[in-house]
């Protein structure tokens, strides 16, 4: 649910003085070409499945990856927020999601809109990503609020194709999710796709992204190494 290279101010591309690509949470590639219109109304909304409830749940909250920047100079320091959004849509679970340097935590790098639904697949959940119509960092700041983005319409968001991250629950309790191989495109540094690979617990979560040519093969990584969030204890 995360993805790409080193930006600055709002949304738009930064230098990191540390030299690696900087992930861009939650699953969001830099450089994908957006396209389709529609929002989801294939779950029942009146009744969401206990999986999308426990995934959607399981992802709000505030995090930091301060412990593991401490550890490795390599990688920056970050601040994530999680919030749900729109409790009155019935058209699936909807969060609000903000990122920042932890030196700039006013002046969010990467804004989106997740809308959680039910898989295709036995017991799955599928989390999708949506771009901002236009000057994202007017919202700023908005996971502060008590009802964040209520004067944003749904319906003018911008769905990222393919980049959809489906998750599983695994036999520890933790959610694994992965994009489709092949189906987030980008032109970034000579990669044809990108993918992520996330593992969210009850305390963190982890996240990896790497871009591939048409071969399979990796031609660059987000980061040096999946980057840890541990969730804040304040909303654990």
């Amino acid at each position: 649910m995360l993805a790409v290279v080193a930006q600055s101010g709002h949304n738009a591309p930064m230098k990191s003085p540390r030299r690696f690509r900087l992930l861009y949470l939650i699953w969001a590639p830099l450089a994908v070409a957006a396209c389709g219109t529609e929002l989801s109304s294939r779950i029942d909304p009146a009744l969401p499945s206990p999986a999308s409830v426990a995934l959607a749940r399981a992802l709000v909250g505030d995090y930091s990856n301060a412990a593991q920047a401490k550890a490795n100079p390599a990688v920056v320091e970050l601040v994530l927020h999680v919030r749900p959004i729109w409790a009155d849509r019935i058209d699936g679970l909807w969060l609000y999601v903000e990122s920042a340097l932890a030196s700039t935590p006013d002046n969010p790098y990467r804004q989106r809109v997740y809308q959680v639904v039910d898989g295709n697949e036995a017991l799955s959940v599928d989390s999708r990503i949506y771009d901002f119509p236009e000057n994202p960092s007017r919202y700023a700041g908005a996971w502060k609020a008590a009802r964040p983005l209520d004067a944003l319409s749904p319906y003018l968001l911008v769905p990222r194709a393919g980049c959809t991250t489906t998750f599983q629950r695994a036999a520890d309790g933790s959610w694994q999710g992965a994009m489709r191989a092949g189906e987030c495109a980008t032109n970034h540094n000579g990669a044809a796709y990108t993918r992520s690979e996330v593992t969210l617990t009850r305390d963190a979560l982890s996240v990896m992204d790497r871009a591939y040519d048409t071969a399979g093969n990796v031609v660059w990584e987000a980061s040096p190494e999946p980057l840890r969030f541990e969730k804040q204890k304040s909303t654990r």
